[in-house]
Order: C-alpha cells, then sequence, then structure tokens
C-alpha cells in the first residue's frame, strides 16, 4: 500500500514539476518572443530614420489636345478674264489713208470716249465730232452727228492690241464726211496734196493782220476791238470759223484735247498751251475781257450759220 502511494505522490511530483517547467519553458519563451520583437521594432524605427524624406511628386495633368479639325478645301473660284486691256488703248490712232483721226481720251471695259477728226488728201475740208460710246464685250457701236451735220454710225473693236474701226456716213451733206473701215495705225500718215484733184481758192488774207504778224494769227487785235459781220463772213466753212474760235482761247494758253488743233496751235511761235481745258473753261469769264467774250459769241453765230448752210 505504501509503495503505491509513494507512486502517486512522485508521479504527482513529476506531473507537478513537468507543469512547472512547462510553465517555465512557456514563460520563457514569450519573454523572449517579447524582447525580439521590441528589439526588432526599435530596429525598424532606427531604420525608419535613416531614410532621407521624399520630395512631393507634383503631379501634372496633362492639357487635353485640341482634336484637329479638318482643313475645307476652298472652292476654285472662276477667274474672269477681261476682253482687253483698256491701257492698250489710249490717245491717237490713225487710218491708213492718213484721212482719219482718232484721240482716245477716256476708255474702260465699260465705257469709250473719243474725238473723231476727218480730212481730204488736201486737207482743205474737214468735220469733226466727240463721240462716247457703252463697251460690250471687246467692241462698242456708236452714232453721231459731226461737225458740218453729217449723220454717221460704226463700230470698234479691241483686239490684242489692235483697234479696228469701221464708220459710214448714209446721206453726206458734205464733200467731206466720216468714212472709215481699217485697222488703224499709232504712226501718223502725212498726206501729200493729190496733183489731180481741183485746187480750192485760198481765203482771203486777214485784213487787220499787221506785217510782223502775218501768218502768226487770224484775228490779231480780237482783244481789243469788236470783229465786224463783215470781217467773219468772209471765212466760207464752218471749220474755218472753228480755227479762229479757238486762236482766242490759245492766245491765253489754252490745251486742245483735238490732235489736230493741237498741233496747228503747238507750231505758232506765241503759242504756251498751259492751262488744260477743264481748269480754262471754268474760269473762262475771269480770263477773256468784253471784247474777246463778244467776239467768240460772233464767230459762234456765224459758225451756226454756215453748218446750217452746209459750209
Amino acid at each position: 500500500m505504501r509503495k503505491k502511494q509513494r507512486l502517486k505522490i512522485l508521479l504527482k511530483i513529476l506531473i507537478s514539476l513537468f507543469i512547472i517547467f512547462g510553465a517555465a519553458a512557456i514563460l520563457l519563451a514569450g519573454i523572449r518572443k517579447t524582447r525580439i520583437e521590441a528589439r526588432q521594432k526599435q530596429e525598424a524605427m532606427e531604420a525608419l530614420k535613416n531614410v532621407p524624406t521624399a520630395a512631393p511628386t507634383v503631379s501634372v495633368t496633362p492639357s487635353p489636345s485640341p482634336t484637329p479639325r479638318p482643313t475645307a478645301t476652298p472652292t476654285p473660284v472662276p477667274t474672269v478674264v477681261a476682253a482687253f486691256d483698256p491701257n492698250d488703248f489710249w490717245d491717237y490712232w490713225y487710218s491708213t489713208d492718213g484721212t482719219a483721226t482718232i484721240n482716245v481720251y477716256d476708255i474702260s471695259l465699260d465705257k469709250i470716249s473719243f474725238s473723231f477728226y476727218q480730212t481730204d488728201r488736201n486737207q482743205s475740208q474737214s468735220v469733226s465730232a466727240d463721240v462716247t460710246a457703252e463697251v460690250a464685250g471687246n467692241a462698242a457701236r456708236f452714232d453721231f452727228n459731226d461737225s458740218a451735220g453729217n449723220r454717221a454710225a460704226g463700230n470698234i473693236i479691241f483686239d490684242k492690241g489692235q483697234l479696228y474701226v469701221r464708220i459710214a456716213t448714209g446721206d453726206p451733206v458734205s464733200s467731206v464726211y466720216p468714212n472709215v473701215n481699217c485697222i488703224m495705225s499709232r504712226d501718223q500718215v502725212y498726206l501729200e496734196p493729190d496733183p489731180t484733184a481741183t485746187p480750192i481758192p485760198e481765203e482771203e488774207p486777214d485784213p487787220t493782220q499787221t506785217d510782223t504778224q502775218t501768218g502768226e494769227y487770224f484775228f490779231p487785235d480780237s482783244d481789243s476791238r469788236y470783229l465786224t459781220d463783215e470781217e467773219v463772213a468772209v471765212y466760207s466753212s464752218e471749220p474755218a470759223l472753228n480755227w479762229r474760235r479757238n486762236e482766242i482761247y490759245a492766245r491765253h494758253g489754252r490745251q486742245f484735247v483735238t490732235q489736230y488743233i493741237s498741233d496747228y496751235f503747238n507750231s505758232k511761235s506765241w503759242y504756251q498751251g498751259t492751262i488744260d481745258p477743264d481748269t480754262f473753261d471754268a474760269q473762262q469769264d475771269s480770263i477773256f475781257n468784253e471784247y474777246e467774250m463778244a467776239n467768240i459769241s460772233k464767230i459762234a453765230e456765224w459758225e451756226e450759220r454756215k453748218s446750217g448752210e452746209g459750209n
């Protein structure tokens, strides 16, 4: 009995010791684990202290790229080609036979204005006119009455720098009348008298001319006296009177648009054409004296008479 009790007691003691040693082992393991964890935590804290602080990265939001728009293809605009260049047709043109002259003093793609002059081969008689016509494409149609009362009509064609002119008179009322049908030239043809033509008697010399002025003036003193009907009436045609009336203007420096008139006065030693026609005509009331105004009116009256008589 005692032996069993001893064994029981010994067993209990062994079990108690096992429990105690087991608990101690567990306690030591927990303490060791706690120490390891504390050491690891300390090491981690030390490591964090030694890590450099990184600069914050700024996040840049990119601007959205605009969606490209498709480029529209322009619709081609048709180029309008002018029928002709008006700059090619200004100024003077001459017929191939030398009897007709045209001075284009205003021209565009819409309108043309020109002076017309025609004479005979002996240059003894002439007619003139001022013409304005509308341009359509590269041509212009027109009609006009000339200085002798002839009714004429025609057309002009502008073709690559060339000027084609056709003018015809239906029922002429004078020996010289508009009659042109040719390609005009920039080169003037100087007329030579027709040796077979019947000479026309020269006009009587002006009895008022002085010896020093012979051939220079028609009416040398038209600025200082009144002309008489007898003096003016001796001139047989309206063109002859037109020269004498223009002389009064020329003596005050008026320029002339019509080429043959301009050429005539430019040949005179006394003529100094310095005032353009528009400026002169606007100021003529202050330019002419009472004698000149009266003489211009008288010559104009006789021009109308001669024109009515068909001279």
